[in-house]
């Protein structure tokens, strides 16, 4: 320590000191750097989920609909055929009174399955 002064040693640790701070910031700047660019991918996954979850709600909504309007040909549907057979059935009653070979006991004259 004598051909070194006092001084210079307490110089070299404050430089030394002030180069880990230095070192210890820019670590910390980049991690940060890192943390922002992560947090704006997340942002972005997440508004491109959204994305599609709205895509899937109006999918959702449409399908619905459709279904909706499907039931209500359905039912449409379902009153003309039965209103269908009551004719059918209004006109072989009617075939029925009308026919000279129907009696009570045999209402379906003609029908050779039974014979």
């Amino acid at each position: 320590m004598n051909d070194i002064e006092w001084w210079v040693w307490v110089i070299v640790v404050i430089v030394a000191v002030l180069i880990v701070f230095a070192l210890v910031a820019a670590a910390r700047r980049a991690g940060e750097g890192r943390r922002r660019e992560k947090a704006t991918g997340l942002r972005e996954e997440a508004r491109a989920t959204q994305v599609e979850a709205q895509q899937t709600q109006a999918a959702a909504a449409a399908a619905m609909a459709d279904a909706e309007e499907a039931r209500l040909e359905a039912d449409r549907l379902e009153q003309e055929a039965s209103r269908a057979n009551q004719t059918a059935a209004e006109r072989v009653d009617e075939a029925n009174r009308v026919d000279p070979d129907v009696t009570d006991e045999d209402p379906s004259p003609g029908d050779d399955s039974a014979r």
